[in-house]
């Protein structure tokens, strides 16, 4: 398997435990707008929704009201192996790029509360597009080859339709051994080529 050094990572889920409790959020946003539509994923059916801009707009601003208490509620101290496994990963040469649902506005303070700021090579928002595809379509055509790692059967398909390697956790839990084994696979394949066995890897 070739060595791919661009890594993208999602947040909720992947990076960190998810902290909103969505079932819940999706009940109030459905009670604000009064709307049935079971919001499933929820940025996205959102911004499809035919409703009033100052409805959405509200919508919005609840999901964000969410996202700025996660933070609050997150312990850095238990995420340590995660964090340590990502400047790791930057250490050894690879690009470790963010891909979420989240606004610039609570990413930013998250990646601060958790000291990767300045580990991060570059962050996809939902500022830019709450569509998945549409964020792994411009990674991939930035970087030509990514690895994408998410939690949710919706980042699963959509890494399928802009064809890229996606990696799949359980939890949270798992992000560190699967960055591992990225950085120990591209490892290998140095030495094999640095030694002269195998085909040029990036």
């Amino acid at each position: 398997m070739s060595c791919i050094e661009t890594i993208v990572i999602d947040v909720d889920g992947t990076l960190i435990p998810s902290l909103v409790d969505f079932d819940k959020l999706r009940r109030r946003i459905r009670e604000e707008l009064g709307v049935s539509h079971e919001l499933k994923p929820l940025g996205l059916s959102l911004s499809r929704l035919d409703i009033p801009v100052e409805k959405k707009k509200r919508a919005w601003e609840m999901i964000e009201e969410e996202e700025l208490n996660s933070i609050r509620l997150l312990d850095p101290g238990s995420l340590s192996t995660n964090i340590s496994e990502v400047i790791k990963m930057v250490e050894n040469g690879f690009k470790v790029v963010i891909a979420t649902h989240r606004s610039k506005r609570t990413l930013e303070p998250l990646l601060e509360k958790l000291c990767l700021t300045n580990y991060i090579s570059e962050y996809v928002t939902r500022d830019y597009s709450i569509d998945r595809i549409e964020q792994l379509n411009y990674l991939k055509a930035k970087y030509n080859e990514i690895v994408f790692i998410g939690d949710t059967i919706y980042d699963e398909e959509a890494s399928i339709k802009a064809d890229i390697r996606f990696y799949r956790v359980k939890s949270y839990t798992e992000l560190a051994s699967i960055l591992e084994y990225l950085r120990l696979e591209c490892s290998r394949s140095r030495k094999h080529y640095n030694t002269g066995f195998g085909s040029s890897v990036k």
